[in-house]
């Protein structure tokens, strides 16, 4: 008979269970005990001390050595000349499996030179996890190789570390305890969500950092309060992301995105435009509400809404729909749309320049000029898109009768209205509300033409540009894209050369914002063609909706601007940074929800349905400009929207382009209920 086990037994039986089960959940493969080696990968932990030229990290063709290497270990396949790798000295190396399930597992190791160091480093991935990562699931899996360049000695003194700005997912973490160690690698900063970009926080919470580190080798240990590690630095390179089974091609990293700028091209910012416009719809309820945040990084969503932004969502749809003419953009729209009516009210409301049956959105204790306004401009969108004017004329009229009644006697509108008529309106500004409510008015006299909408936007310009920003120099001007816009449709009717001059003026604004980030860029890559510091994807998207609408204005007006599109090109080339592409997907942890999706910007994985926005808008009408340089025409502007009125109008994108277009969507996504 098999004796009971005693108190010690079981405890040690129970110890060794739970040490299997957090091995085989892990996403990365524990660091062997032993000598690990320096956090670069020899026996000194300076970087002054290593020798050799690390140029060939990289070199495209050297690097491709490295991933046949690794294939070899992997999956049997043959490695090929490795003389270019083998030339380079053996710096650590980091091998992470990216897949579905287990989402990543990585390992490390090194050797004298770096060919060894890559083929050590496979053979530790493959030593512990070969039942996941193997021949039978190569086609599944997209390596990642990071080289180590730099190590440098810091210590985790608080409890949120404090890091520069423009350092954020520049470095990773290699810490040791005793034996063990244990890492966090650059990029993961940012996947795995450790970076807290809230504001008055905007630090690593150190709570976060032994979270990870404790995963990725539980046997570490607890850490003291006060930590010493090293600051890793690294060149990354990652597979293609490939539609069929084959050895795929390879490209850099810099933060968590590509390391090349993309070359502008009409077809390639269309091909973004679907994207974008796929995800968007893939975002809308049968409601028609529209997601607004999501984390990639932690796989949920947030509870926060936002109406005003639900409309300019829409909008932008309504554009791609205008461009595509793919029927689903529009389902979607409409019951979008449809929404936004539920969470609005009507009632009686009058100015000093009239009002009346008026409608705006209920959303907060006050009511927001601009979510009447881009309401308005979402069903001003509709109307060009569809030529159907008579479906919601009588939700746009009273949209913006709400924006008259909303008027003062100088021009200026009421940017927060009492919810109680006759009440006290919130003593605030916005800087964008106005722009959107002039927006919202001169689109609907272009299809209605009552001189009521076009005299209450031409009084509100007019404060703006000879009150509000009365002497500002390109210094002082805020970036007011949505002015900018509104300024090519008052100029089309009005031709008033103040509107040219403030367009001009505004862009002059822009381009003084834009030179503050080149200095920066001279060492971070990715701030040029920025805004802001660090960069976002927002800013940069509003200022390029911005300048397309001054290149019409210019086209308008019959003067050259080659400096305002220069400037465009470089702000958009900064933008196409910060999407989901098939490319940047091999991190997403729900690549259903995040594909197409626009990030808040080089350091912030985040996505909101108004970065979406702004940033499929910028592209449109990028791709406009560049294809009326070739001679196409397509809508979008105010030039297309009186020829449109005439009777003009674009037949979209042929179906099997646009199957062609939505191949990456369909691989990810799937259809959705509005293709349905």
């Amino acid at each position: 008979m098999m004796k009971p086990l005693n108190f010690l037994s079981v405890r040690l039986f129970v110890l060794l269970l739970s040490v299997l089960a957090v091995s085989a959940c892990s996403q990365s493969a524990p660091e062997p005990s032993g000598d690990p080696g320096s956090a670069l990968g020899s026996a000194s932990a300076s970087d002054d001390d290593a020798e050799g030229d690390l140029s060939g990290l990289g070199d495209e063709a050297t690097m491709t050595e490295a991933f046949s290497v690794a294939r070899s270990v992997l999956y049997g396949e043959s490695a090929g000349n490795t003389s270019k790798l083998a030339a380079l000295p053996g710096r650590r190396v980091f091998i992470c499996a990216y897949q579905d399930k287990p989402r990543s597992i990585c390992a490390t190791d090194f050797g004298s030179d770096l060919a060894q160091s890559v083929r050590k480093a496979a053979e530790a991935l493959k030593s512990s996890a070969a039942e996941v990562v193997g021949e039978d699931r190569k086609d599944s899996i997209r390596l990642k190789i990071d080289v180590v360049t730099n190590a440098s000695s810091a210590t985790f003194k608080r409890s949120m570390e404090k890091l520069k700005k423009r350092e954020i997912a520049m470095y990773g973490y290699w810490v040791n305890s005793g034996s063990e160690v244990s890492w966090i690698l650059p990029t993961e900063v940012l996947e795995m969500g450790l970076y807290d970009d809230r504001k008055g926080k905007r630090a690593i919470p150190r709570r976060r950092v032994i979270k990870a580190l404790a995963k990725r080798n539980p046997g570490l240990g607890e850490l003291p309060e006060e930590f010493a590690y090293d600051k890793i630095r690294t060149t990354a390179w990652v597979e293609d992301d490939q539609a069929e089974p084959g050895r795929p091609g390879i490209f850099r990293l810099y933060r968590l995105h590509h390391y090349e700028f993309d070359t502008i091209t009409p077809d390639l910012l269309l091909q973004r435009t679907v994207w974008a416009a796929d995800y968007l719809i893939s975002s809308i309820a049968a409601d028609g509400k529209i997601r607004y945040r999501y984390n990639p990084s932690t796989n949920k969503d947030s509870s926060s809404y936002n109406l005003l932004r639900h409309g300019g969502t829409t909008y932008s749809i309504l554009q791609a729909y205008d461009r595509t003419k793919f029927a689903p953009y529009l389902e979607a729209s409409k019951a979008a749309i449809r929404y936004l009516f539920k969470n609005s009210r009507r009632e009686e409301r009058v100015g000093p320049y009239g009002g009346g049956d008026s409608m705006y959105v209920v959303e907060s204790p006050f009511i927001k000029l601009g979510g009447s306004g881009l309401g308005l401009v979402m069903l001003d969108q509709y109307v060009e898109a569809t030529g159907d004017k008579e479906s919601f004329i009588d939700e746009a009229r009273a949209y913006a009768r709400f924006l008259v009644s909303q008027q003062k006697e100088d021009g200026e509108f009421v940017y927060f209205a009492p919810m109680k008529v006759g009440g006290k309106p919130k003593d605030e500004t916005s800087l964008y509300y106005p722009g959107e409510a002039i927006l919202g008015l001169i689109r609907l006299y272009s299809w209605d033409r009552n001189p009521l909408w076009l005299d209450t936007a031409t009084r509100a310009a007019d404060w703006l540009i000879h009150v509000r920003d009365k002497g500002k120099t390109e210094k002082r001007l805020a970036n007011d894209h949505w002015l900018m816009i509104s300024l090519s449709y008052l100029y089309q009717y009005t031709k008033r050369e103040d509107y040219l001059f403030h367009s001009l003026a505004l862009s002059r604004s822009v381009e003084h914002q834009y030179q503050k980030n080149l200095p920066a860029s001279e060492k971070y890559r990715d701030y040029r063609g920025g805004y802001y510091d660090p960069p976002r994807s927002t800013p940069a998207a509003t200022r390029g909706e911005g300048l397309v609408a001054v290149l019409d204005t210019c086209k308008i007006a019959g003067k050259a601007c080659e400096w305002v599109q220069e400037m465009l090109m470089e702000t958009v080339r900064h933008e196409n940074l910060s999407q989901y592409d098939p490319q940047m997907s091999f991190w997403m942890k729900n690549r259903k929800k995040t594909f197409g999706g626009w990030s808040g910007g080089i350091t912030d994985p985040n996505i909101r349905n108004d970065f979406v926005q702004h940033n499929m808008s910028s592209i449109l009408g990028t791709e406009r400009h560049l294809r009326a340089a070739n001679g196409v025409k397509l809508p979008g502007g105010p030039a297309w929207t009186e020829e449109n009125l005439k009777g003009a109008t674009h037949p979209g994108v042929p179906a099997e382009q646009m199957s062609a277009l939505r191949e990456a969507t369909m691989r990810y996504r799937g259809k959705t209920q509005w293709e349905n």
